[in-house]
């Protein structure tokens, strides 16, 4: 709905809610006027259908009040009651000779004619007059509204024309669900690929993970041969062994590298 088209309307409403509280108030408080005229002669409670007429009267003027007021309504639909109740009030307090005269019609019931006059000397009109034009001026009642946007509906539409076979999908287009993994996705990175069996686990469901593999352990080495020149020792007290001959008779390797045939020259 267009911004005209609900002030339009706000002017309708204003007219009619007008012509309503306008018979709610006078009639409510002529009833009301009654059943106090009655308190005041003879000092005693009236329950009488005078005065639930009157309270019900009033109690209808109250709800349309609130609603010509409401927030979601057009602000000319209390902007209209507003500009007439407040030029009643301002003229029954410049001149009240004068608006007794000219706008107490006896062409009205005998009813409402007391019932304005009550309201009009207390000044309810002009109370009612300023709070709704009060209530007119807010700057948000006469901006437009916008929709409000819906939660949980789909995504919306891509905008141009639909992508060529085999093009990627545009940003914001829902994605269709991988062919190639039993979930609808492609495995995540770290991820093990379907079908493959992990490693340290059972690749059949319901079965206890497997045990790791212990470690081969390494080939046995064959004793290294000991280097030209170097003693091999045993554990004789750590003496030479005489393993590998000497150059004499009972003698061994180390008297034969420190001077065995010399001391063997010296003993002959």
């Amino acid at each position: 709905m267009s911004n005209g088209a609900r002030h339009g309307i706000g002017a309708v409403v204003g007219l009619v809610a007008t012509a309503v509280l306008t018979y709610c108030l006078t009639m409510g408080a002529y009833k009301m006027s009654m059943a106090q005229r009655y308190f005041s002669a003879t000092f005693r409670n009236y329950h009488g259908k005078e005065l639930w007429i009157g309270a019900v009267l009033l109690i209808g003027a109250a709800i349309v009040l609130g609603l010509v007021t409401g927030s979601r309504v057009s602000p000319v639909a209390s902007l209209i009651p507003g500009v007439l109740y407040t030029a009643t009030g301002v003229l029954w307090i410049a001149d009240a000779g004068w608006a007794m005269r000219n706008t107490a019609k006896k062409s009205f019931p005998n009813s409402l004619t007391l019932g304005y006059l009550n309201l009009a000397t207390f000044g309810v009109f002009l109370l009612l007059g300023v709070a709704l034009l009060v209530a007119s001026v807010p700057p948000s009642r006469w901006r437009a509204r916008t929709a409000a946007p819906r939660y949980g509906g789909p995504p919306p539409a891509p905008l141009g024309p639909p992508p060529a076979a085999g093009a990627p999908a545009p940003l914001g287009a829902p994605q269709a669900p991988a062919q190639d993994s039993p979930w609808g996705r492609p495995p995540q990175y770290g991820q093990q690929p379907p079908g493959q069996p992990q490693y340290g686990r059972s690749a059949q469901p319901g079965l206890p993970p497997a045990a790791s593999p212990a470690p081969s352990a390494p080939p046995a080495q064959p004793p290294a041969r000991p280097a030209s020149g170097a003693v091999p020792f045993d554990d004789n007290d750590g003496k030479p062994s005489a393993q590998g001959g000497g150059s004499g008779e009972g003698v061994g390797e180390w008297t034969q590298m420190y001077g065995g045939d010399d001391l063997r020259r010296g003993d002959r």
